[in-house]
């Protein structure tokens, strides 16, 4: 793709979304154009699912072949205007949510000031790491890790990861930087526990089929990300500090644990598995008690930028 993607209604935010097949994002469609705050540029890496595509309003699509990020990567570069956006969203598209979440994620990210955040997930998501599902006790939880998932970035932050993206299929690796860029770092991430998406798929198997016909590992892609960085482990999921649904603040990593375990075993129906939903909740409890937070900014000097 060669053509400089150009959105000419003016919105403040933006949400591009790599789409096969059974994408869910016209869900995410409900509002009217005049009534949300984002376009949508939808990058196809499906030939069927781009020859169906629909025009609308306020919607650009485009056929890349890749991985989610590379492909991402070679999409975003191609948007003319990208400096202009406030935010961006850079969901799978197997998130199954709608527009009135979405505007609702864009307006907490700006009042917040955040760089990089995610919604929660619901109780019937698939997930990776437990802390990340919904969690009702919060509406806001600071953290040091926002998977690539579904993350939304600021402006600022987006130019400073993109070229990271072109380097890897997977992502994986990518949720250990965003949050301890100059442009992000301490109470500029977090979990936005007032709004949560259901993730609807298992986790990896959007283009697992493409990474594995590329020939790639996307943990070979984690440990080359980290190797850059001078990482030498995975960063475990922390919440440090947050702000209750009914506005009151809660700081340190062990209030914030134990204030996390009573909220989820309030309500263990609503999980697809209560056994293994108990277990997970002492798992991340474990890891607040324990586990060493670590907010230090990635050294400058460290940071080789791909050419």
């Amino acid at each position: 793709m060669t053509a400089r993607l150009e959105q000419r209604n003016r919105k403040r935010n933006l949400v591009v979304v790599r789409a096969g097949d059974n994408s869910l994002h016209a869900g995410w469609l409900n509002r009217a154009y005049e009534d949300r705050s984002f376009n949508l540029v939808v990058s196809y890496y499906s030939e069927s699912a781009f020859s169906s595509h629909t025009a609308e309003r306020g919607v650009r699509a485009v056929l890349v072949k890749g991985g989610k990020w590379d492909g991402l990567y070679h999409t975003l570069s191609a948007v003319s205007d990208l400096d202009g956006y406030r935010h961006v969203w850079l969901p799978d598209d197997d998130i199954a949510t709608d527009g009135d979440t979405i505007d609702r994620m864009f307006e907490i990210a700006g009042n917040y000031g955040l760089a990089v955040c995610q919604p929660s997930l619901t109780h019937d998501s698939y997930y990776t790491h437990f802390i990340f599902c919904h969690c009702p006790a919060f509406g806001l939880r600071y953290v040091n890790h926002v998977e690539i998932m579904v993350p939304c970035l600021s402006g600022s932050l987006l130019r400073r990861a993109l070229p990271y993206f072109r380097e890897t299929m997977s992502g994986f690796g990518l949720d250990y930087l965003w949050c301890r860029w100059p442009e992000s770092g301490p109470f500029r991430a977090a979990i936005l526990d007032d709004i949560a998406v259901h993730h609807t798929r298992p986790v990896g198997s959007q283009l697992r089929h493409a990474i594995m016909a590329a020939g790639v590992s996307a943990l070979d892609e984690e440990a080359a990300m980290k190797a850059r960085f001078s990482l030498a482990s995975r960063i475990v999921p922390l919440a440090y500090a947050g702000i209750t649904a009914d506005g009151q603040a809660v700081a340190g990593q062990i209030a914030m644990g134990w204030r996390m375990l009573r909220s989820w075993r309030s309500d263990m129906s609503s999980f697809r598995d209560r056994r293994l939903a108990r277990r997970k909740t002492a798992q991340v409890l474990k890891r607040q008690l324990i586990r060493r937070l670590d907010l230090s900014l990635l050294d400058e000097r460290e940071d080789g930028v791909p050419g």
